[in-house]
Formats: C-alpha cells, structure tokens, sequence
C-alpha cells in the first residue's frame, strides 16, 4: 500500500493535522543545528564552508576553488550533449519572455491636482544571491527561476550558490544554464551554510541585498533565521503537490502526478482530493505502476513521502474539494476537472496552477513561463510564486510647483496643526513668507 485513502468528514484529527502540517515539522526539528551553523560562518567566513563542504557533502575544496572559473563554464559545454543545451536555451527563453510581461512601465507620473506630479520610478535591487538545490538531482531549471527574474529587472550582479557533485566540480547543465540566464559569478557551496555565506559575506562570496530560491528543510531553517539580516524572496522548502480531480480525470494522469513533487525527497508531498469515489480507488489502485516506474533512488522518496505526507481524500462534492484545497494553500495545484478554468476562480490559496488534463505541474517545473520558485508550508494564504517584482524596489516620486503648493498649502497646515507637527507646518508656510 503506497498511498492512504480518507474520507474528509470522517479523518482521524492526527492525520488531518500531519497531511495539513507537511513537512514544516522538520524543518523545525534542525533549527538549533542550522543556527550553529550560520553563526559559525559569520564568524570564520570561508574556512567555514570549506570544513562544512567536507562535513555535509563528503567534498573537500580549498579556499580559492570555491568560486567556479569561466574555464570551467567554457567546458561545461563540452560535456552536455547539444539537444540538451539547445533545450536548455529554449525553456529558458520561454521564462525570460514570461518575466519580461511582469515588468511595468521603469517610470510613470500623473498630475494630480494643478502644479502637482506624482508617480513612480522602478529601481533594481543592487545584488541578489541565488540558490540552486542539489544532492538530489541538479537543477539547470531551478537557475532559469531565480537568476532570470533577476536579471530581468535589472539587477546588476546576480550571484548563485549550489551543491558540487561528488568529485567537487559543478554539474556542467547547471552551469550552462548560470551562463545562458547572464549569472554573474557562481560558487560550489550548498545548504544552509550557503544561505548564511551570501547573508553575512565572507572572503569569497559578497553580503547580498536579497536571497531567493528553493531547497531542503536544512535551507529552509535558514531561511527561517536570517530573515531580517537579510531579504528572502520566497522561503520555498520542501515540494507540495495537490490535485483537485473530477469524473472527467484520467486515473492513469492522476496516480502519476501524485508522484511528481514526492520524488524530490522524504520530506516532500502528494495529495489527490475528489468527490468521485470510484477515481479514488483507481488511482490508489494505479499508483503502484507509476512507483514502479522509477529507478531505486527516486523510488524511494516517492514510496516514504507518500507515507508521511500524502493522501487520497474524498469529500461530498467539489465545492468541499476546492474548499479542502484553500484550506491547504499548496505549492503546486493541479485542477483536473471538467471545467478548470471557471473552478480555478474559486481558488484562494494556491503558489502555482495547473489547468486541465494535460498540464502536469511537471511542466512548470521545466520552463514552460511561469516560475516554479513557489510558497511551501501553507505560505500561498498570502503569496504567490516568484516574479521580477522580487528583484526591484517601486519607488515614489513628487514635485509641486510654487503653485501647486500654494494650491495645497492650507489643507495641508491644517492637517499638520491637527497632527501637533509644527515643524512640517513651519516648512510649507516657510516657502511663502
């Protein structure tokens, strides 16, 4: 048995409670371990890295070996077969186009009232530090979500930290992908000392304005600890998918999306929630197949996150299944139903969304626009997925001539009297003694 089957009205409160919580439960367990670990390389800086580089990964670098060369770039396309590189380059720019319509006008103004303009100028952030997970896979893909939106709206220095393979270079997709999207340096340190090294700077890597990107529970924590020592873009963790399905859905396209966030490791999640009970009972039956499937390593994760986290629920109607899925606010949200874009408008919570029967969230995952940097832990109740609007500050702007100062002056000094600034008065009415 892969996979749980409940019925909403009658799940034991436990098992609601764990399916609701997800993984965020361990997050919380390594936050003691994550701490030290950030305090240790704010105080030794790149001797840190190196010693945790060793004791996390089994990878032992030198101090100036941390930062990849352009040589090794340059021979990262050696090594790639030219489809591949060619697929990377087009999903690529299918994400460059997509975060270009995000971008507003760099600057607008309106008058507001007679000598009065007011508007906005967009300012980009000055240096953004990207994570791409690894030691699960690598992710070419996950450089395309944070570098490019990032560069899009003009940052000047984007940098990237990421996990190194097993004989310490990075994977060379990786970084074809860091020099495809205009990365501007990239560094072979991964997990939470990474998030520590880009907030505090160390010899190597420099202190950045903003951090974004997914990755484990061991990130996560760290996201976690040094939110306001630094922005973070979106503390994304763990994988969550759910899929709100019908009678018009496929058992064979469900029981395989169940699996597609469960093979990112033990910590991640898959949810099919329908009224339909004979498409319960199918996929449970089907799922196996789709296990299977896969080779020993995915299979793995699949088979125990399925089992801590994941879940068959069948409720009375669709209304009660869309109402269950705002009440999860997932990551990634599949609607396979007969109309998905009328009950994809009842939809309160969700990261990222996925419509109809042939739009497995699989398909955001590998570049096809829309950014797969999504909220975990039930953070989409009040945020969506990363989008350029991370990487810029909107920042407001007014000039008044005398006249139209004049024109304001005496609202604006009653105001101040009734505020008790006399100050603010004083200034206004300086300008007219």
């Amino acid at each position: 048995m892969y996979i749980n089957i409940y019925q909403l009205k009658d799940m034991p409160k436990e098992d609601y409670e764990r399916i609701m919580k997800r993984s965020e439960v361990e997050t919380e367990s390594v936050l003691e371990d994550v701490k030290k670990i950030i305090n240790d390389v704010k105080e030794r800086g790149d001797e840190a890295l190196v010693e945790y580089t060793k004791k996390f990964e089994d990878v032992s670098i030198c101090r100036d070996k941390i930062q990849v060369t352009p040589e090794e770039i340059e021979e990262a396309y050696s090594k790639v077969d030219k489809k591949t590189i060619e697929a990377i380059k087009f999903l690529a720019s299918n994400v460059k186009k997509f975060h270009l319509a995000q971008m507003p006008n760099k600057m607008w103004g309106m008058e507001i009232s007679p000598g009065l303009v007011a508007g906005q100028i967009i300012i980009p952030l000055e240096r953004v530090g990207c994570y791409v997970p690894g030691g699960r896979g690598w992710f070419p893909s996950a450089v395309m979500m944070s570098v490019l939106p990032a560069k899009v709206a003009g940052v000047p220095e984007v940098i990237v930290c990421t996990p190194s393979a097993p004989d310490g270079s990075v994977p060379a997709g990786t970084l074809i992908a860091c020099d495809v999207c205009g990365a501007d340096a990239v560094f072979r340190i991964g997990g939470s000392q990474a998030i520590a090294a880009m907030t505090y700077g160390t010899q190597t890597i420099k202190k950045v304005d903003k951090i974004s990107g997914p990755g484990s529970k061991w990130v996560l924590a760290a996201f976690k600890l040094v939110q306001g020592q630094v922005e973070v873009a979106l503390p994304a963790g763990p994988g969550e998918a759910l899929i709100i399905a019908d009678e018009s859905a496929n058992p064979e396209y469900a029981a395989a999306d169940v699996c597609i966030q469960a093979e990112h490791g033990f910590d991640s999640t898959g949810v099919l929630v329908t009224h339909v009970k004979e498409l319960a009972y199918a996929v449970k039956d089907k799922i196996g197949r789709h296990i299977e499937r896969l080779d020993e390593y995915r299979k793995k994760f699949v088979i125990e996150s399925l089992k801590k986290y994941g879940a068959i629920i069948i409720t009375e109607s669709l209304e009660e299944s869309i109402e269950f899925a705002n009440q999860y606010a997932v990551e990634h949200l599949e609607i396979m139903t007969k109309d998905p874009i009328h009950d994809m408008q009842k939809i309160k919570n969700a990261g990222g969304i996925y419509l109809g029967h042939y739009t497995p969230l699989s398909t955001g995952c590998f570049g096809s626009g829309p950014n797969h940097v999504l909220p975990t832990g039930r953070k989409a109740v009040v945020t969506g997925g990363l989008k350029t609007a991370d990487f810029y500050k909107v920042v407001t702007y007014e000039y008044f001539s005398k006249e139209g100062l004049e024109f304001q002056k005496d609202a604006m000094v009653k105001l101040a009297d009734y505020e008790g600034f006399p100050a603010h008065r004083n200034a206004i009415l300086e300008r007219f003694s």
